[in-house]
């Protein structure tokens, strides 16, 4: 597929698109009252049962309302199995474990523990350090990498399209009030390699590009070189949605969680290669030279 378009025209608007995005995701994360910090992260038990008899997620919920329960269905709706977590607990993990499970089982018959877990708060802190120092290690061993294979400019346009699509996704989490957990890290971190992947591909055509020794400016070199990946990228991009899609449609509450925060990544790294990592580098090219 050959295409003549302009990308980089439109630059001005999509990082106002961007700026726009993240504006309104600060705030509906902030209407909803922050993000949605799940045990692994603030601490808490998680319980999961069986009943003997089909159970509605709403009705176990009300039945629990005092201890603002979550409850989530998994695997078919016949095996009646759920998991019912509370988050933040001051008490002790066993103490905290005994309380959960003894009021389920005051408040249901037939029912089956088959499995208690308890994160403690100083565990919950822990693992909410652990996941901010591995998303900055991530970036930083990434940003080394890229100026060994590239050059510093392309190191410096791919970090800054890594934060923006990491950033919009943690914000997604926070306004559709998926509940960030390990899984969800999981999605961001798979995201920030999915966006350099692309991001690398349409580098090392502008590389190849600038060796012709062509006439065209740095922009219009960037430009070729992003219609000349187009097909490419779409091709990639739509059999990545196509899977994660299905997982959404087809998987349980905690895939479909994963699922689309991977739909939405996806779509933003996809665009942020074109939109804001190639300008940055051609921003990036313009300020050397002037130096």
């Amino acid at each position: 597929m050959k295409t003549t378009i302009s990308f980089l025209k439109y630059r001005f608007v999509a990082v106002g698109f961007s700026i726009a995005l993240g504006v309104a995701f600060s705030i509906g994360t902030a209407i909803n009252g922050g993000f949605n910090m799940g045990i692994d992260f603030v601490g808490g038990v998680k319980v999961t049962t069986k009943f003997d008899r089909h159970m509605e997620e709403g009705a176990i919920r009300s039945s629990l309302q005092q201890l603002d329960a979550t409850v989530q269905r998994i695997g078919q709706d016949s095996a009646n199995e759920f998991i019912i977590s509370v988050k933040g607990s001051s008490t002790d993990g066993a103490e905290a474990g005994n309380e959960l499970t003894n009021v389920i089982q005051q408040r249901f018959t037939g029912v089956q523990l088959l499995s208690v877990e308890t994160v403690g708060p100083a565990v919950g802190a822990y693992l909410r350090s652990s996941m901010i120092r591995l998303i900055i290690a991530s970036v930083v061993f990434m940003a080394i990498y890229l100026t060994f294979r590239f050059e510093f400019k392309y190191s410096v346009g791919a970090m800054v399209a890594l934060v923006h699509d990491v950033t919009l996704s943690y914000l997604f989490c926070g306004i559709a009030g998926v509940e960030i957990n390990v899984p969800i890290i999981a999605a961001l971190l798979t995201i920030f390699g999915f966006s350099v992947n692309d991001t690398i591909v349409i580098f090392d055509r502008i590389r190849e590009n600038l060796r012709l020794k062509t006439q065209q400016s740095f922009r219009d070199v960037i430009d070729l070189s992003v219609n000349q990946s187009l097909s490419r990228t779409i091709l990639t991009s739509l059999t990545v949605l196509l899977s994660i899609l299905a997982i959404y449609l087809l998987g349980s509450k905690g895939l479909n969680d994963f699922a689309e925060v991977m739909l939405f990544g996806t779509v933003i790294g996809t665009y942020s290669t074109v939109y804001i990592a190639s300008p940055v580098v051609m921003y990036w090219e313009k300020y050397a030279k002037k130096k």
